[in-house]
């Protein structure tokens, strides 16, 4: 059944007119403003199969395209009637256009192309999103991401993935294949590890099973009082490492494992010397803001200090910048069977709830950066637990939350530090590393209005 570029064109309009992840990309945009810039045609056998280029208001937007025969359409799509586009007549028989990606025979087709005939699969399963980007994992091996939204550049995700697997990192989501035409990335093929767990649901079960150690908690009570009491002082610390959940050895190999991040990021990327003046200046505007109606430097002990102490660094010794992750927290981490893998490299320019368009550019900066941002979600973890605890709990669960906080941004940090080669990155010794990550993570809890957890 014969389709026209045309018809393929107005209903297409039609279809991302409805879906969410078009109104944020081009808010306000109309159906009528989208023009179909280029069409390819995949498969000319039933199921057919084609490729569209769209514009809207100078943003470029991929979808691919199938069509049958009406009557075939409702067993092909499994009851994903929300991706039809529309109909056309050929005489006298009816074709339904759809999102070919509904389509179990066009995905796997797709995949076949996308990995040029390398991998082949016999299943398909759609993860659900609602980003720009459609994923779909194959024979539960390999993930495939069709970028609906298109950037003009290199994708940072496959840039970064292609380049840290060239020069051996392994602890990513191994790439296996990118589809490019017309001068933009079109999608991404990876694999799939069906067992790795998030990095912040095994913290949010590690802080849970320690604060549930307060639930009935009475002085009186002997037994839990030598299970969460030193003597007769309490001593959080002593029950967070006690904890059965204790997630301090897995913190230190996190560290270890983002150090070996920055070393593969500046060795794919390259890495450049900080001068003592510009780090320390930067430090020091970072101390002058406020947070929380407290300078960071009456946060920051010696804060006065601090800038000194950079300031009088030796030329060379005040780091490196690099191409950082960007995004560093425990939503980008996951831990697999053979130890931590790192995601989540730029991968989608729509962001949380907002209707802005985020910026999918690289950055640069010191690797302190990204240590920041894991020591912030460590934080931000306790926050989430300690929301769910009755308000009688608060005070001790917030005291144990605290000891949490520190035990496992201690361990990160730890890990990090003892990796080799790592110094040669990092400004001065540790104890300077540990100062400025104190004030990069106040500039983060001050950004997104949290407080450290506890009382």
């Amino acid at each position: 059944m014969a389709v026209t570029k045309d018809e393929l064109g107005a209903l297409a309009g039609s279809y991302l007119d409805r879906q969410r992840w078009f109104q944020r990309t081009v808010p306000g945009a109309r159906a009528d403003e989208i023009d179909l810039v280029h069409c390819e045609m995949l498969r000319d056998e039933p199921p057919s199969l084609s490729r569209l280029l769209l514009r809207c208001r100078g943003r470029h937007l991929s979808l691919f395209v199938g069509w049958r025969d009406a009557v075939e359409v409702s067993d092909a799509l499994h009851g994903r009637e929300g991706a039809i586009f529309g109909s056309v007549l050929d005489g006298h028989r009816t074709a339904l256009v759809y999102d070919a990606l509904a389509d179990d025979v066009l995905a796997i087709e797709l995949f076949r192309r996308a990995t040029r005939g390398r991998e082949t699969a016999t299943r398909v399963r759609q993860v659900a999103t609602a980003v720009s980007h459609a994923s779909l994992v194959y024979d539960g091996r390999f993930l495939m991401k069709c970028y609906r939204v298109l950037e003009d550049t290199t994708r940072p995700e496959i840039e970064v993935l292609m380049k840290l697997d060239a020069v051996g990192f392994n602890a990513i989501l191994a790439p296996v294949a990118a589809w490019q035409s017309d001068g933009f990335d079109l999608a991404l093929v990876r694999e799939f590890l069906p067992s790795a767990l998030e990095g912040r649901l095994l913290a949010l079960t590690s802080l849970r099973d320690l604060l549930a150690r307060v639930s009935g908690y009475d002085r009186a009570d002997t037994a839990v009082m030598t299970r969460l009491e030193s003597g007769s002082t309490f001593d959080p610390a002593t029950a967070a490492a006690a904890a059965g959940g204790d997630l301090a050895s897995e913190m230190r190999r996190l560290g270890g494992t983002a150090a070996r991040l920055h070393l593969a990021l500046a060795d794919a990327f390259g890495a450049t010397e900080v001068p003592p003046s510009t780090l320390a200046d930067e430090v020091a505007q970072l101390l002058s803001n406020g947070f929380g109606g407290r300078t960071a430097g009456e946060r920051v002990r010696g804060s006065s200090e601090l800038v000194a102490r950079v300031r009088a660094l030796h030329p060379g010794r005040a780091g490196s910048a690099i191409r950082v992750h960007g995004d560093f927290h425990l939503r980008r981490v996951m831990r697999g069977e053979t130890g931590w893998v790192i995601v989540g490299f730029g991968d989608d320019p729509l962001f949380g709830d907002s209707l802005a368009l985020t910026s999918l550019s690289p950055r640069s900066g010191t690797p302190v950066e990204d240590l920041a941002d894991m020591w912030f979600s460590i934080g931000r973890v306790a926050h989430e637990a300690l929301a769910q605890r009755p308000i009688a709990e608060v005070e001790l669960a917030g005291q144990l939350a605290r000891e949490w906080v520190r035990r496992n941004r201690g361990a990160l940090l730890a890990g990090y530090l003892a990796t080799r080669g790592i110094d040669r990155l990092l400004p001065g010794d540790a104890s300077l590393v540990e100062e400025l990550l104190t004030v990069l993570t106040a500039a983060r809890e001050h950004r997104h209005g949290a407080t450290p957890p506890g009382p």
